[in-house]
């Protein structure tokens, strides 16, 4: 696992997400674009003034951005998904319970 860039990633899938340009978010934190790129790329680190500076440009915890291996997308994702499948069905939310309990 490469820390320095999945964390790049994160800061540019919360970036987008906020629609924001590197420019932009740069000028919100006190640092170059240039700066910037080389950090979401993986070629950078953040120092700890810089992170609590992005942290706050994007209105987000540290934590968010540390979080590689299911964003907060991909669990709301999962979750509707699992709960348009089962909603509907009695035989298919029986047995997603039974195996909950299973694993219980």
């Amino acid at each position: 696992m490469n820390i320095k860039k999945n964390f790049g990633k994160r800061i540019k899938e919360k970036r987008l997400e906020k629609e924001l340009t590197q420019e932009e978010l740069a000028e919100k934190i006190g640092i170059s674009p240039k700066s910037l790129s080389q950090i979401e790329l993986g070629n950078n680190f953040v120092s700890a003034e810089n992170l609590d500076a992005i942290c706050q440009a994007l209105s987000i915890s540290p934590r968010v951005l540390f979080d590689f291996d299911i964003n907060e997308n991909t669990k709301a994702e999962y979750l509707n998904y699992i709960n348009n499948r089962i909603s509907n069905n009695n035989k298919l939310l029986n047995y997603v319970y039974k195996l909950l309990m299973l694993i219980d």
